[in-house]
C-alpha cells in the first residue's frame, strides 16, 4: 500500500465517521472528496472489486429509483451490495461508498458493487472502476446551463462504452438504445403500451432527431414523453418490435404488472407500488438486471412487495378540507413535467393545477426560466377537469401563465401570485369548489407549504 493512498484511506475514513455522528448529510461525499484531494488515483487502488459484479445505472431520468430498486432486489437475494443509495453520484460520492465498504488494507469487502452515476461523471469514474455493465434509462433534456443538448450528454456516456462493456438500455428511449452499437453485448428493457400512454399528441412539438442519421424520427406511440416505439424513415434505427424484459399487463388500479422475458415466458405478476407510467421502466431496468445476475421471479416478487421509494417523488398533504398531492419534477427537464402533466390527466376529477418553478440555485449564475414549459402539452391536462390554474412565485410566475395562456386557457382560470409567501399560496388553493388540489414546485418550497398548513392546522 503507498502511502499516500494509506493516509487518504485513513482520512476519508476519519471524515465518515465523524461525518455520521455530526453532520449525516455532509457524510455522503464529503470523506470521497478528502481522499480523492490526498490521492487523486484512489479509486483504483481499491483491491478486490469485481468488474463482472460492478454494475453502474445512469440516465437523465429515473437512475436513483432504478439505482435503489435493484439494490433492494440483491439485497432480497441475500447477496452482499455496496451501492450510494443516498444519490451522491459524482466521483466522490463513488469514492464516499466504497470507503465505508473498505477494509484498512484498502480491500474491497463486498461481493457486488452497484452504483449511480452521474452523466458527466460516468466515463471518469469507469476510468477508475471497471464496471462490466453499464445500465441506461434515458438520455434527455436537463440542466441546460451545465448539460448543453442531450446529444453533448450522450457523447459523455458513449465515452464509457466498449467492446468489453455490456449495456442494459431503453429500447424505447432513441438515444440510450443507439449506445448497443457500441457495446460488446447489449440487454434491451421496454414496457408495453399501456392504458397510461401519453397523451402528447403525435404531431405536437418538433419531431426528435435520430441519433445515427440525424433525421428525424417518427413515433408510433408515447408510454411517456420522447419515449416509445419508434423510427427512422432515413437510416432504419428503430425500437425492436418488443424489448428483451419487456413490462406487460400493466394494472395501475390494482397496482400490478408482469414481465415478458428473452424465452417468451411470462413471469409473475408483481407488485407496482408506484403507478405514476414513468416508474414502470425502472421496474423493466431492475427485471433485466436481475434477471441477468440470476435472482429468481420469487425473490424479484417479495423484493417488489416490500420496496419503498425515495421521499419527495410523490406526497400529499392535506388543508381545509383539499386533498394536496405533489408531483415532484426536475426544472428544466421537460419529459418529467409532461409526466407530471399525464399524471394529472389521467385523473377525471375536478381539481385546481398549482405550478411555481423555482429559482435554479445550485449553478452561478442561479437563474430561472420556463422554456421546457413550450416543448411540453398541457391540453390534454386541461381537458381533464381543471376548475382553475394558479401560478405563483417571485420570478417567473407571469411567465408561466402565459404559457398557460398559449395553451388555451382563459385568463378568468388563471390566478397569478407574484410572491413566495406560504400562506399566500395556501390561501389561493382553499378557494374553489374543487377538493383535489395537483401541486409542481421544487421540494423545499413544498415542504415549507406542508409544514405552515400543518401549523396553521394546529
Amino acid at each position: 500500500m503507498s502511502v499516500r493512498f494509506g493516509a487518504a484511506l485513513l482520512a476519508g475514513k476519519l471524515c465518515a465517521a465523524v461525518a455520521r455522528r455530526f453532520s449525516p448529510k455532509r457524510g455522503t461525499n464529503l470523506p470521497g472528496e478528502i481522499a480523492l484531494k490526498i490521492d487523486p488515483l484512489f479509486l483504483r487502488r481499491i483491491k478486490g472489486i469485481d468488474p463482472a459484479k460492478t454494475i453502474f445505472v445512469t440516465g437523465t431520468n429515473g437512475k436513483s429509483t432504478a439505482n435503489n430498486l435493484i439494490l433492494h432486489a440483491f439485497a432480497a437475494a441475500g447477496l452482499s451490495v455496496a451501492s450510494n443509495a443516498e444519490g451522491a453520484n459524482l466521483k466522490s460520492g463513488a469514492a464516499t461508498t466504497l470507503l465505508k465498504n473498505t477494509t484498512m488494507s484498502g480491500r474491497f469487502r463486498k461481493e457486488w458493487l452497484i452504483l449511480e452515476t452521474d452523466e458527466r461523471s460516468l466515463a471518469g469514474i469507469q476510468k477508475d472502476i471497471k464496471a462490466a455493465t453499464i445500465c441506461v434509462t434515458n438520455i434527455q433534456k436537463d440542466q441546460v446551463q451545465r448539460n448543453g443538448d442531450p446529444d453533448y450528454i450522450f457523447q459523455k456516456i458513449r465515452a464509457a462504452v466498449s467492446e468489453s462493456v455490456t449495456v442494459i438500455v431503453n429500447n424505447e428511449e432513441p438515444h440510450a438504445l443507439s449506445l448497443a452499437k457500441t457495446a460488446g453485448r447489449a440487454i434491451t428493457f421496454g414496457v408495453q403500451k399501456n392504458a397510461r400512454a401519453s397523451s402528447v399528441e403525435a404531431d405536437f412539438g418538433v419531431s426528435m432527431p435520430c441519433p445515427v442519421c440525424g433525421d428525424a424520427l417518427v413515433f408510433g406511440h408515447r408510454n411517456l414523453a420522447n419515449v416509445g416505439f419508434f423510427g427512422c424513415p432515413s437510416c432504419g434505427f428503430a425500437s425492436a418490435a418488443e424489448a428483451d424484459y419487456t413490462v406487460t399487463d400493466a394494472d395501475f388500479e390494482g397496482g400490478s404488472f408482469r414481465l415478458r422475458t428473452p424465452d417468451g415466458k411470462e413471469i409473475g405478476p408483481f407488485k407496482l407500488a408506484y403507478t405514476a407510467a414513468h416508474f414502470l421502466y425502472n421496474y423493466a431496468l431492475c427485471c433485466a438486471v436481475c434477471a441477468e445476475a440470476g435472482i429468481s421471479p420469487d425473490v424479484l416478487a417479495q423484493a417488489f412487495a416490500t420496496f419503498t421509494n425515495i421521499g419527495g417523488r410523490l406526497e400529499s398533504f392535506t388543508y381545509q378540507g383539499k386533498d394536496v398531492t405533489y408531483i415532484r419534477i426536475k426544472q428544466e427537464n421537460p419529459e418529467t413535467l409532461q409526466s407530471a402533466l399525464d399524471t394529472i390527466a389521467v385523473d377525471t376529477r375536478n381539481k385546481i393545477f398549482v405550478i411555481g418553478p423555482a429559482v435554479v440555485d445550485d449553478i452561478v449564475p442561479h437563474y430561472t426560466n420556463t422554456f421546457y414549459t413550450f416543448d411540453c402539452d398541457f391540453v390534454p391536462m386541461m381537458a381533464s377537469g381543471i376548475e382553475r390554474c394558479i401560478c405563483f412565485g417571485a420570478t417567473v410566475s407571469f411567465d408561466v401563465a402565459g404559457r398557460l395562456r398559449y395553451a388555451g386557457v382563459p385568463d378568468e382560470r388563471i390566478a397569478v401570485l407574484d410572491t413566495d409567501d406560504d400562506e399566500t399560496i395556501l390561501s389561493e388553493i382553499a378557494k374553489g369548489d374543487a377538493e383535489v388540489v395537483y401541486l409542481i414546485t421544487w421540494i423545499k418550497k413544498y415542504e415549507k407549504l406542508r409544514a405552515h398548513a400543518a401549523k396553521i392546522a394546529g
